[in-house]
């Protein structure tokens, strides 16, 4: 059922906001390059969320989650916008900014399988501390060094997010759907406790897993101050809901043990054309309505996260239903 609903929304979502905003096509060929244009842009604003929820999807898979991965983008953006720009940035802001991604997500893994800190309470106070760390770095200024990095820019543009991307969804999703770790990953969120009998290193898989979030999140770093150019302290605040709202609407089950790429995917996209369709609504709402359009994005967030809740509930409660004779 979802292999089929997830698209129809997305497109019925693009109609939509398109008839909204009242463009209209004089030819096939201005209606080609409009939307051309339309998602090599929707690409590049939710290349940072698509990379995020790509770990995500991994992490609700072994029936935790992780709530700082706002923070951690924000943190590792921050610290590398201390550098002084220049050809020496590649090899002082980018190389520690990765380092410090992969502790800080080996940290929330460590938490979480060594002191067996439930995941929700680990990412919330890790969440807490990432974002202050923040303030510390920055204060209250707003850097903007990424732009005049030699060939930064790159990473902001429609071929550097499609190459990210495709590596990770492609290359990374492909080999993850075929390897022994993923299977494992899947019996650990179905039952830890059979996952420990059967020999599976239950801890350093967790580690792991986290980890590749900071990787992800280092990725997600990199694309969004190459296409913002700034990064402040309070950047990104949010960005965990939209990721944990597209990855449960794309049919990962919160409880583990289930999970899709593709339908993470999709989720993502779901709700960049909602944000960006809002968005691009705000100044009409303004006049007809006695509030903003684009404040709807929260009421409409919270109903797709119940929507696909319910979803993998009863798509799981018919899979276990037996055919009647």
């Amino acid at each position: 059922m979802r292999h089929w609903l997830l698209p129809l929304i997305l497109l019925a979502e693009i109609a939509f906001f398109t008839a909204l905003s009242g463009q209209s096509f004089s030819s096939t060929a201005d209606a080609v390059s409009y939307f051309r244009s339309y998602f090599a842009d929707l690409l590049c604003q939710s290349a940072p969320v698509l990379l995020i929820a790509f770990g995500m999807t991994i992490v609700l898979m072994t029936a935790g989650i992780d709530l700082s991965v706002g923070s951690m983008v924000a943190l590792v953006a921050c610290v590398m916008a201390s550098f002084p720009a220049g050809p020496e940035f590649w090899w002082t802001a980018v190389p520690l900014g990765l380092a410090l991604v992969l502790l800080l997500g080996a940290t929330n893994g460590a938490l979480i399988a060594w002191l067996d800190v439930p995941p929700i309470i680990t990412t919330l106070g890790t969440m807490i501390l990432y974002r202050g760390l923040c303030f510390v770095v920055m204060g209250d200024l707003e850097k903007s060094p990424f732009l005049s990095v030699p060939g930064y820019e790159w990473l902001g543009q429609v071929s550097g997010a499609a190459l990210l991307l495709i590596f990770t969804f492609g290359l990374a999703g492909f080999w993850l759907k075929r390897s022994r770790w993923l299977r494992e990953i899947l019996m650990l969120g179905g039952n830890p406790i059979a996952a420990r009998y059967a020999g599976i290193p239950v801890s350093r898989r967790l580690i792991q897993t986290y980890g590749i979030v900071g990787l992800l999140a280092f990725l997600a770093a990199l694309t969004f101050t190459a296409r913002n150019s700034s990064v402040s302290a309070s950047s990104l605040t949010g960005l965990e809901l939209q990721v944990i709202v597209a990855v449960v609407l794309g049919g990962t089950r919160v409880q583990g043990g289930a999970g899709s790429m593709l339908g993470t995917f999709y989720g993502v996209l779901i709700i960049a054309v909602m944000d960006e369709g809002l968005r691009g609504a705000a100044q009409w709402g303004s006049r007809n309505l006695p509030f903003k359009i684009s404040h709807l994005e929260y009421i409409l967030l919270g109903m797709l996260l119940i929507a696909g809740v319910w979803l993998n509930t009863r798509e799981r409660s018919t899979a276990k239903t037996p055919p009647s004779k």
